[in-house]
């Protein structure tokens, strides 16, 4: 739901931005209509990413979103962690302990 209010309100600035004194006109003959439709689209996508990547992003001293198996990406340790568990550093890594889910 986030990401289509952000793709509504982002896309109809943008359009109005860009196709402004056509749509207030209601000149729709000279609407660029694929102009129009990828501005709702990107707005809606980069958001949706950005929520995805976030709940996979698994940054030590923070709760995990989700139950998981990690790996660390310097040294190949790994770690099970549940839902709501603070996820800590690597015992080699440390404070530069980079996790990443385990294939």
């Amino acid at each position: 739901m986030r990401a289509l209010k952000v793709s509504f309100i982002v896309g109809s600035l943008l359009n109005l931005i860009n196709q402004g004194e056509t749509l207030l006109s209601l000149d729709l003959a000279h609407l660029n209509l694929v102009k129009f439709l990828l501005t709702y689209v990107v707005p809606y996508s980069v958001t949706t990413y950005t929520a995805v990547s976030l709940k996979l992003e698994f940054i030590i001293g923070s709760k995990s979103s989700v139950e998981a198996d990690l790996k660390c990406r310097g040294c190949g340790a790994k770690i099970h962690i549940h839902k709501d568990e603070l996820i800590p550093e690597c015992p080699k890594c440390g404070v530069k302990t980079r996790w990443k889910l385990d294939k």
